[in-house]
């Protein structure tokens, strides 16, 4: 049977799989990402992974939000080697988990500690990670109940931040820092579970800003938080430094096209 179709069917065609694939992820559909911008660095996760790890953030907008100004949905999520995990290294119960904060913070990412020394200097990274590490540590020892130790941490320093005398005011000023775990270290069975690496079609955390452009988000640094800290009843680290803390800072690109970065 002969196939035959018009210029104008053509047209029609094409207007249709542009709405289909516009409407493959919906503004309003926290389960998925159509990125209007993306970034993402690659940095070291050492000792549980051997090979590097990449963090992927982007955001869409919408300029009507909930119809009182623009709104931006961001997203976040791992890339990694899920079966290239160092077992060696599993000696305790551990949880490890990335948040992302975001929002009244500018500047370029660029030198040590994944690009944040660039943004606020090698004594802010110094003293935001050690105030991180403190406060893990703390809770491990309490005996305090919690599921997910970074983000319990980083919800007590939200509600009453730490002394932070080299970092910028607006280091903590931010409504909430989405945190998700993504491996959990069990002894004596030396058993490592690890959440599947993410992607546009299945962010690992989805959020909205209010009153947040394109522009204004593009200019924000976003600020990644990974920690690897104590299960609940597991035993405590001798001390807070044997908790490991990384920072990674990176941005979106202004324009619609993404960009990568890496160390």
């Amino acid at each position: 049977m002969a196939f035959n179709l018009s210029l104008g069917s053509l047209t029609l065609l094409l207007v249709l799989l542009q709405t289909v694939s516009a409407q493959f992820c919906s503004f309003w559909n926290n389960g998925c990402i159509d990125s209007l911008a993306q970034t993402a660095i690659r940095f070291d996760l050492n000792p549980l992974f051997p090979d590097p790890v990449t963090l992927y953030y982007g955001f869409d907008v919408s300029s009507s939000g909930k119809g009182e100004g623009p709104m931006t949905k961001t997203a976040f999520w791992l890339g990694y080697q899920n079966n290239n995990i160092n077992l060696n290294a599993v000696d305790s119960n551990r949880t490890s988990e990335l948040g992302l904060r975001i929002g009244n913070l500018t500047g370029t990412p660029s030198g040590a500690n994944n690009g944040c020394d660039g943004i606020w200097g090698e004594d802010c990274s110094r003293d935001l990670k050690s105030a991180l590490q403190n406060g893990i540590y703390r809770l491990a020892v309490s005996g305090e109940y919690y599921s997910k130790p970074l983000e319990a941490v980083l919800s007590k320093m939200l509600a009453k931040p730490p002394p932070l005398p080299s970092c910028p005011p607006p280091t903590l000023d931010v409504a909430a820092i989405p945190v998700q775990d993504f491996a959990k270290e069990r002894v004596p069975d030396k058993n490592v579970t690890i959440m599947p690496p993410g992607s546009g079609a299945w962010p690992w955390q989805v959020w909205y800003l209010d009153d947040m452009s394109a522009r204004n988000q593009a200019s924000q640094v976003a600020v990644g938080i990974i920690s690897r800290a104590p299960s609940y009843n597991s035993i405590p680290p001798d001390g807070p430094d044997d908790i490991m803390v990384e920072l990674v800072c990176v941005q979106a690109p202004s324009s619609g096209a993404s960009k990568s970065s890496q160390d």
